[in-house]
């Protein structure tokens, strides 16, 4: 396998991204060690389909707290010479002896982050019934066969090198690991390695210090699928060892539940924002959202305006409101996704909103099902919603000066997912059966061999045939709105890429609108008369309320690509 070379420009401070161009290719990733693993890619000859799987698979080596190979991703692409779209929904699948009612449910508590009750003991969440079927290396690799340019094994190159080298432990993985609290007293694994001789690590500490992953456990992975492809994690002894690990715990994900793992690969056709064609895979929010924001003139109403905000908040509420009570896995419910998507009902939804009052919370669901060609099976009784904290969770997005696209939300949960740890493997497993429902009877509830539902936008777009726009974040369902903001403040507002994504923004999901401390008090007083409830958030590292986003742009007119990351403290952008 090649050496890996020095890095490529890049713009990773601690305060703040330097606007960078590139000729050939850009990389925006949630590590800047994983962006120049991108860059590099983009060097060796590689596509931007090359360099978002180097990025994703070292992404997976350098943010064990928010995703990796035990983990998921979903990746939209856009390839220019075909003018085509296509996305590949890597997202775990339910373990074959999984059951609607594993779970003892808990109605003391809240709901969830996700509307659904807690389950007792947080079973769902972690601990050995917590972690589906992991989806992330069957994406990458066939991603990479599908439409790659470069062999699997350069690609991960720099994953292998950098699982060798250790990577320093960093603030964000104390933040991290010290909200794990009590969680580990029955997984003595996971606690000798995060809380060595029973402390905190020391920021700083590398692979070695027993303050991180056991790099080399990590890199014979990789290099197992470097050697046999996807087939080097699904199957034999990293397989046997993922089986036996989990069942030792009490665990039900087996062998052949790894070995049946398959993406689903979305071919259907873009959809349209403005003059733009995009898509972003199986977000049904973003799709709704953007449906609805069509109706407005948003640029005559500027970036700042009350106007805005308020239309961007309430387009949201009502978004996250409808496909919360109705989505679920197309490959197992009549749940009404072609409808959700569909302009007519955004249009019906559209007439809720008010120009100066904000609607009566909670937001009642819309009935998508006439929009749908299918038959309503099921009643579905509507979820209210809370807003909560994911911390597992990173992105990519690349373009090259093809115009081809690329960008992936990888994930893993929760920070650490469900906090098993596997010491002869190197991975983390996911905690991915708490994004189900718990009750049976609905469009998302637990069956065998099925895929939750996640907020998880990976979004690319393009303008007359050429491709322009690419993103994806972390923050759970703040994803949504930082991409779909980011989108918008290109195509609506003219911004620069980094302006884009720096821009404050507003979320909507459930009672309250928080808003970025950012935004004028002003304008803040303005929506509260409203009627919106306000929770001002300030931006602060470790604070990831507004959504982590990575995102690329492409000018066909000079060649011009460029790259914007934030919060800048975390991220990375690399390019040639």
């Amino acid at each position: 396998m090649r050496k890996l070379k020095s890095p490529i420009r890049t713009s990773h401070s601690l305060n703040t991204h330097s606007a960078l161009s590139f000729d050939h290719g850009v990389c925006a990733a949630g590590h800047p060690v994983a962006a120049e693993a991108g860059a590099w890619a983009l060097q060796q000859g590689g596509t931007a389909i090359d360099a978002l799987v180097a990025a994703a698979f070292t992404e997976f080596v350098v943010e064990p707290a928010s995703c990796g190979l035990g983990g998921y991703g979903h990746f939209s692409v856009y390839l220019a010479k075909e003018d085509r779209f296509m996305g590949f929904d890597a997202y775990c699948r339910a373990p074959l002896n999984a059951s609607p009612n594993m779970f003892e449910l808990d109605h003391t508590r809240a709901p969830t982050y996700y509307g659904h009750p807690h389950t007792v003991g947080n079973k769902a969440e972690h601990g050995p019934l917590a972690p589906a079927v992991p989806g992330a290396v069957a994406g990458c690799c066939d991603l990479l066969e599908a439409h790659g340019t470069l062999p699997l094994d350069t690609v991960l190159v720099p994953a292998i090198a950098a699982a060798e080298k250790g990577i320093p432990f960093l603030w964000s993985d104390l933040l991290h690991i010290a909200a794990l609290g009590d969680t580990l007293s029955e997984l003595p694994d996971t606690q000798a390695l995060l809380y060595p001789d029973g402390q905190l690590p020391v920021i700083g500490s590398r692979v070695g210090d027993s303050a991180r992953l056991d790099g080399q456990a990590l890199a014979r992975t990789l290099r197992s699928i470097a050697q046999h492809g996807k087939s080097g994690f699904y199957r034999g002894q990293v397989a046997k060892s993922i089986e036996q690990y989990v069942r030792k715990l009490g665990g039900i994900l087996n062998r052949q539940d790894l070995a049946r793992y398959a993406p689903r690969i979305w071919h259907e056709p873009s959809a349209r924002y403005r003059n733009y064609r995009y898509i972003s895979c199986f977000d049904q929010v973003a799709y709704e959202a953007l449906n609805i924001l069509q109706g407005y003139d948003l640029r005559n109403l500027g970036a700042d305006s009350f106007a805005y905000r308020h239309l961007a908040a309430e387009a949201l509420g009502i978004a996250f409101t409808d496909n919360m009570t109705w989505y679920g896995d197309p490959d197992f419910e009549s749940a009404p996704v072609e409808g959700l998507a569909d302009p007519r009902f955004a249009a019906a939804r559209r007439r809720l909103i008010r120009m100066r009052r904000a609607i009566e919370r909670p937001i009642l669901p819309g009935n998508p099902w006439p929009f749908d060609p299918r038959v309503a099976e099921n009643h579905v009784e509507g979820l209210d919603q809370t807003l909560g904290k994911v911390a597992g969770t990173s992105q990519v997005a690349v373009v090259d000066r093809a115009g081809n696209l690329a960008s992936c939300c990888i994930s893993i949960g929760s920070a650490y997912g469900s906090r098993i740890y596997l010491p002869e493997v190197g991975i983390f497993l996911n905690d991915a059966m708490q994004n189900f429902d718990p009750r049976p009877g609905y469009p998302n509830s637990i069956q065998p061999g099925k895929m939750p539902i996640f907020a998880a936008p990976a979004l690319v777009a393009s303008l007359r045939g050429e491709g322009r726009f690419a993103a994806s974040g972390s923050g759970g369902y703040r994803i949504q709105t930082g991409v779909l903001h980011t989108f918008m403040n290109v195509v609506d507002h003219q911004m620069k890429i980094q302006d884009a994504v720096d821009h404050p923004r507003v979320h909507c999901q459930g009672q309250e609108t928080v808003v970025d401390g950012c935004i004028p008090e002003t304008i803040r007083k303005k929506l509260e008369r409203a009627g919106h409830v306000i929770s001002t958030v300030y931006a602060a590292p470790g604070r990831n309320h507004f959504g982590r986003v990575c995102a690329v742009s492409r000018n066909p007119r000079t060649g011009e690509l460029c790259g914007g990351a934030g919060p800048a403290w975390s991220s990375g952008i690399a390019g040639v």
